[in-house]
């Protein structure tokens, strides 16, 4: 009995020993890109370099996609550069596997990518030019196996760049980087070089660079003045001035009426269309620039991220144009145009009434979906003001973002959070206002702030572009077209191939959309004949109206 005990005794511990396992551990990234000569297709080569303890095979994600830039089709010629002899590579997807991989130091691969057809202006999108390089980090760079949290050394090494080339990024204006980061951050970032403009707008303590690529209608003075301004007034707003560095890219759009851009790692990145308005130019900045807090200082939790774009992108909306306001950045009267036409926006959403889920679900695939989150998160911020002003007239939903960015350390952005925060400020709890009007897409009534605002409600036509919107804006095609619609009217047909085209954004159907061949115009307005009710600002303000809005909105 001694004996079998001693030997179950014995199995059990072999059975327990654990298996030792041996594992890459990677100190530094390194990559060099060149841009490569005499090609047809502008063409950059990347060599990257792995170093670290190597002693296993290595798994590397390749660029593959980001929010809604693609760049599988772009990556080519991928190749083992060392130890080429030994170790073998193979393309798995949207991966590389290094297999056979002996013990070393370093492994070094090399790959190109092209620009994408179309050329592209789209700041979501790897845009490889003779005389531009932008992309986020995501359409640039292939990356090993690493933790999420996991920190290690990146460098980058722009080479042979022409002498009127300049380089920006989110990690620096050189064209020599290192620094610290995880692969996630190192990859949200912005990568510039090219024949740009190159500005500096605050002091070298806190230095913000600009750089600037094709023509705009402002000019780069007026520009660099727009963006200061931004930049002061948010930064009072939340008193936060902890920015040791950051980056700004703006690049010329392709598309009229089509522009837009996206907060990254200490940066931000746009593309804009000739034919602007100086307004949204501004409110562009504008926005972007507050997501250094919503979505950024104060971190969406990633989870549920897209359940949340009715704050992050929402209540930006809101907050862009509220600072701007009470800056001087935009007068009273184009406030009132800019929060007029969001409203209109918001009630003659095509899905006004889809719940929240459906955002998730089709966010990056549906342009009507992408938008409500917008709109939506714009009104609602306006209904929880108008709650919490009521509430004594002491506190203002400024409260509410304030104490979110005290505690943003600490904690994610979350719904519940939110709640929470904003019941200490309003006479009784809204979570019943919260499941109705965010979660499950009800229409939120403005009835109740007719007497706090100078806002009527209004019968319009629902707008009907007439045709699909999305397939016209990728192809310059006419499909789906409705046969009842004012386009069809107007002598569209399917099949039509028009490659310029002024089509307004958001739903305004008292906004004209004109497009054009070499031989013809076709002028309509993207009415329906089915109507809606929605709320407007007056048309003709008095001065105590315009108080009105001065009071509720806390303009000094």
């Amino acid at each position: 009995m001694v004996m079998k005990n001693y030997l179950l005794l014995l199995l059990l511990t072999l059975f327990f020993i654990p298996v030792l396992s041996y594992a890459n551990n990677y100190s530094e990234v390194h990559y060099t890109i060149k841009l490569l000569p005499n090609v047809v297709i502008p063409t950059i080569k990347v060599e990257m370099e792995i170093k670290g303890e190597i002693t296993d095979k290595i798994i590397v994600d390749l660029p593959s996609h980001w929010a809604d830039g693609e760049y599988a089709k772009q990556i080519k010629n991928i190749h083992l550069v060392d130890p080429a002899s030994e170790a073998s590579l193979q393309k798995k997807n949207d991966q590389i596997i290094i297999s056979a991989v002996p013990k070393t130091d370093s492994v070094r691969i090399s790959y190109e990518i092209s620009q994408k057809q179309g050329n592209p202006s789209d700041v979501h999108e790897a845009i490889i030019r003779q005389d531009l390089i932008h992309s986020p980090g995501y359409g640039l760079f292939a990356t090993p196996d690493l933790e999420t949290a996991e920190q290690i050394e990146w460098s980058i090494t722009w080479e042979n760049l022409p002498a009127n080339w300049s380089t920006l990024s989110s990690y620096g204006e050189t064209k020599a980087l290192k620094f610290i980061a995880t692969a996630p951050k190192f990859l949200h970032a912005i990568y510039v070089a090219g024949q740009v403009r190159m500005h500096q707008i605050a002091d070298e303590n806190s230095p913000v660079y600009l750089s600037l690529y094709g023509e705009f209608d402002m000019r780069d003075k007026d520009i660099i003045s727009s963006i200061s301004e931004i930049i002061k007034s948010q930064r009072s707003f939340f008193n936060d001035f902890d920015f040791p560095y950051y980056a700004i890219s703006l690049i010329e759009g392709d598309k009229p009426n089509s522009m837009g851009g996206t907060r990254l790692t200490d940066s931000f990145t746009a593309y804009l269309p000739k034919k602007m308005d100086k307004v949204d130019y501004y409110i562009l900045f504008a926005h972007e620039h507050l997501h250094n807090w919503l979505g950024g200082k104060i971190r969406n939790n990633k989870e549920d991220a897209a359940l949340n774009y009715w704050w992050s992108e929402g209540f930006t909306e809101y907050y862009a144009r509220v600072i701007a306001l009470r800056s001087g950045g935009i007068s009273l009267e184009e406030f009132v145009r800019e929060y007029s036409q969001l409203l209109k926006d918001y009630y003659l959403s095509p899905v006004l009434n889809e719940p929240n889920t459906r955002i998730k679900q089709d966010f990056w695939n549906n342009y009507n979906i992408e938008k409500l989150p917008y709109y939506r998160g714009f009104v609602f911020a306006i209904y929880l003001n108008h709650l919490i002003v009521e509430n004594g007239g002491i506190h203002s939903l400024d409260d509410v973002m304030l104490d979110l960015f005290k505690q943003a350390k600490e904690q994610d952005f979350s719904a519940d959070e939110f709640k929470r925060i904003v019941n200490q400020y309003t006479a009784k709890p809204i979570n019943a206002e919260f499941a109705k009007f965010i979660e499950q897409g009800a229409t939120i009534d403005l009835a109740d702030l007719i007497e706090e605002l100078p806002i009527e409600k209004i019968t319009t036509g629902t707008y009907e572009l007439g045709f699909d919107k999305e397939i016209f804006i990728k192809q310059d095609l006419i499909k789906n077209i409705n046969e009842n619609s004012n386009a069809y009217k107007a002598g569209l047909r399917n099949g039509d191939i028009i490659p310029e085209g002024n089509i307004p954004g958001g739903y305004d159907p008292a906004k004209m959309v004109i497009l054009k061949t070499k031989d013809k115009t076709w002028e309509f307005k993207p009415e329906s004949s089915d109507k809606r009710e929605i709320y407007q600002f007056k048309m003709n303000l008095t001065p105590q109206d315009k108080e009105k809005i001065k009071e509720f909105f806390d303009v000094k």
